[in-house]
């Protein structure tokens, strides 16, 4: 993805989420695994494709086509030919990890050029000199933010305690850029870098010439919020890796949520941390028999066999094209603390490229169905899948006849119900090309699918990635977020993002922000709605960060590039009238890239807790993943664990309507449906719901998958975590009482 084409042609040509828990009481991991043989298969499976080294132009190995480079450098004479391979050969052991590696070729081009008096283009030359300043820059992160790690480590803007301790990196970093500035050519990007750099050093701002500072003002919070603390190393959850996912799930039901989270390297292992209730989390992926179940950009949960236990769908082989042939997996939930690979045994098993999949019902029988969407391009068939659930543990692909035939490169996809009619419609984002929305016409025409995309105004933007369903004024009816993506920008996406800050203009893909309309059509309402950012998300997902009863959201950012140092940024829901920027206020801004992204009650104290999945594509861009504690507030909340019978067990898709009042006698409604939330990471399968000052609930309706009259709950109260199982209006308390994380602050030495 990444192209050095023009860059090389110009060196060459100048050169020459009231009664007892009725849910399973969670049991101890047993001694004594056993790996089924299916398991087995898909271990063996995926060994073999991470030591696949015959195309060395597969994504993953920069090593090795760093090495087959520097092999090459010492034989060629001719200048262009020689810097072109010391430049290629820098950006591939930067990628790779070895950042010392990558500052020698780019020297070794300098002395080159000094030693025998050559000119190089100014681009040509201001791009490896770019690039060599993003090798030092490297180099600071990896001694001062992952090996001497806190939770201020990389937070944009940096504070005191995130400052580099270790300059020796900042310092070469900050000459190099400071340098560049000075150069007629000078952009705004390296201008960002430069004062992110300055920030590691303790010199922002005022060290900074006043025509290369970039203002503290542009990074204020428009509303202030307490701090969120990052815990994650604290709890035991700091996952050191690249890019990958996160489910958030009660995987043993006993009423606390437990984390799975994956990486995309080929050879990086999938995770399973379990809640200990003691105030952290234990790593139980050998006890639950996934070890060597390696790599998965993305995940999705669901009970796919409605046996009361949630399992999980891992995506795999995304952006490889060709090389994507991977296997995604079906984990089996076998209620022991194991799981179970049966890919092969449901019929889910394919060879496409994709990271993105959704999981519901859309023919009201009972069992959850699967979309999955992959990545169709020139070099690789990859149509999109829709997977019938045939209510004996398999699948049948239905994509054709129920009318879902897309050949596009999918990059994001979610299910919900636009019109109210009780089936689920579903919305597929493009890479490149427009959007999706179909409709699901019903039983009446045997749940075939129609695209109303243009119809609704819906298509854009043209270059998409995560998407999601939101009521985000709480009016009833569910709202489409859908946020820009240009690859054609990955390496410039800081400088797009700085001219952003800086109210300068952009040529990047916007996001769009969809209001329903009520009647089959949606208004764009990403600028009056202040979302109009330019923000590169990969990663997302939505919750409720103060319990007011608004979603707010979580844009994880970044592309694959080294330079992108962008935030990761968080948007608070401003009472329906617009989203107000908090990134700063709540200690969000990650420069690291963000993926996976889940919010939900962690130590369950009835607010939402995030956890950020962090690090690149490259082998060599890891980092610790993020879970940022939240402070708290004085709103009130409701949590309701849904059970299905005729509706599946998960009760996904399920339309839940809470009525409260509060102390001045105002009622109002508050409204939420069963998911997982957005496209890339997933929530809890839980309602967890805010409710500001409305104390007293009046009463909950349900409106469960395949039924159009509601279930009407009202023994029940605010504050409190119930289950409610479908026909049965008696609520259960979930006697899972809160827990206090251990919160140790580490500092810098």
């Amino acid at each position: 993805m990444k192209k050095y084409t023009c860059l090389i042609f110009l060196i060459i040509v100048s050169v020459v989420s009231c009664k007892e828990n009725p849910t399973p009481e969670a049991t101890s991991p047993t001694p004594q695994v056993v790996v089924n043989d299916s398991t087995q298969e898909m271990i063996a499976e995926l060994k073999a494709i991470a030591n696949q080294k015959g195309n060395i132009n597969m994504w993953h190995l920069n090593k090795e086509r760093a090495i087959a480079m520097d092999q090459k450098i010492a034989s060629i004479s001719d200048y262009g030919q020689k810097i072109q391979l010391l430049f290629k050969s820098g950006v591939q052991w930067l990628n790779a990890g070895n950042y010392n590696f990558s500052i020698d070729r780019f020297n070794a081009i300098f002395d080159l050029v000094k030693q025998n008096n050559l000119r190089l283009p100014a681009e040509a030359l201001y791009s490896i000199r770019e690039m060599a300043g993003m090798a030092y820059l490297r180099k600071a992160e990896i001694e001062n933010c992952l090996h001497n790690h806190n939770e201020y480590s990389c937070i944009l803007p940096i504070a005191p305690q995130g400052q580099h301790t270790k300059k020796e990196g900042s310092e070469a970093a900050r000459d190099v850029f400071l340098d560049l500035m000075k150069s007629p050519n000078a952009t705004t990007q390296t201008k960002w870098l430069y004062n992110i750099t300055e920030m590691t050093l303790g010199n922002y701002p005022g060290d900074i010439p006043r025509e290369y500072l970039i203002d503290a003002s542009v990074f204020h919070s428009e509303k202030d919020i307490p701090r969120f603390t990052d815990i994650a190393m604290s709890v035991g959850v700091g996952v050191d890796d690249i890019s990958g996912s996160v489910v958030m799930e009660d995987f043993n039901n006993d009423g606390y949520l437990d984390l799975m989270v994956s990486s995309y390297g080929l050879d990086d292992q999938l995770r399973y941390y379990e809640n200990n209730k003691n105030g952290a989390y234990t790593d139980l992926t050998e006890s639950a028999g996934i070890m060597g179940l390696w790599s998965g950009l993305n995940m999705v949960q669901a009970d796919y066999n409605n046996d009361g236990w949630t399992d999980v769908f891992i995506l795999r082989g995304a952006w490889l094209g060709a090389d994507g042939q991977h296997p995604n997996s079906l984990l089996r939930n076998n209620g022991d603390g194991t799981f179970s690979d049966v890919t092969k045994a449901s019929g889910l098993y394919s060879l496409l490229p994709t990271q993105t999949a959704s999981w519901a019902d859309f023919n009201n029988d009972g069992w959850i169905d699967l979309f999955i969407g992959n990545e169709h391009s020139a070099n690789a068939t990859a149509p999109a899948q829709l997977f019938q659930n045939n209510g004996d543990g398999t699948f049948v692909d239905v994509a054709a006849d129920k009318g879902v035939n897309i050949n596009s490169f999918i990059k994001g996809c979610v299910w919900g119900d636009y019109n109210n009619d009780g089936n689920m419609d579903l919305y597929v984002s493009v890479i490149n090309g427009d959007n999706y929305l179909y409709e699901n016409t019903g039983e009446t025409s045997s749940y075939k699918f129609v695209d109303k995309a243009k119809a609704s105004g819906t298509t854009k933007p043209n270059v998409s990635f995560p998407c999601w369903f939101f009521d985000y004024n709480q009016d009833g009816w569910e709202d489409i977020f859908v946020s820009g993506f240009d690859f054609r920008q990955f390496e410039t996406a800081a400088g797009e993002v700085a001219k952003d800050y800086l109210g300068l203009p952009v040529t990047a893909e916007l996001p769009k922000l969809y209001l329903n309309n009520k009647n089959g059509t949606f208004a764009d309402v990403t600028s009056s709605m202040n979302v109009d950012k330019v923000l590169y998300t990969m990663g997302c997902n939505f919750g409720d960060l103060n319990n007011d009863g608004y979603p707010d959201f979580y844009a994880a950012t970044g592309t694959p590039d080294f330079r992108a140092l962008i935030p990761n940024r968080m948007f608070l829901n401003d009472g329906g009238s617009q989203f107000l920027d908090v990134t700063t206020a709540g200690g969000f801004g990650h420069l690291q890239k963000g993926h996976g992204v889940a919010f939900g009650d962690l130590d369950n104290d009835g607010d939402q807790d995030i956890y950020n999945v962090l690090g690149g594509s490259y082998d060599g861009d890891n980092f610790m993943n993020s879970l940022y504690l939240n402070p708290g507030s004085k709103q009130y909340w409701i949590k309701l664990k849904l059970i299905g019978t005729t509706s599946n067990k998960s009760a996904i898709g399920a339309r839940v309507i809470i009525t409260a009042t509060n102390k001045s006698g105002a009622s109002k409604k508050f409204y939420n449906r069963v998911n997982s939330g957005a496209s890339f990471g997933a929530n809890p399968l839980l309602v967890e719901q805010g409710l500001g000052d409305y104390k007293t609930i009046d009463k909950v309706e349900i409106i469960w998958p395949g039924q159009s009259e509601a279930q009407i709950i009202t023994d029940i109260q605010s504050d409190s975590y119930f289950s409610i199982t479908q026909n049965n209006n008696t609520p259960i308390t979930v006697n899972a009482g809160p827990i206090e994380f251990v919160v140790g602050h580490h500092e810098h030495h």
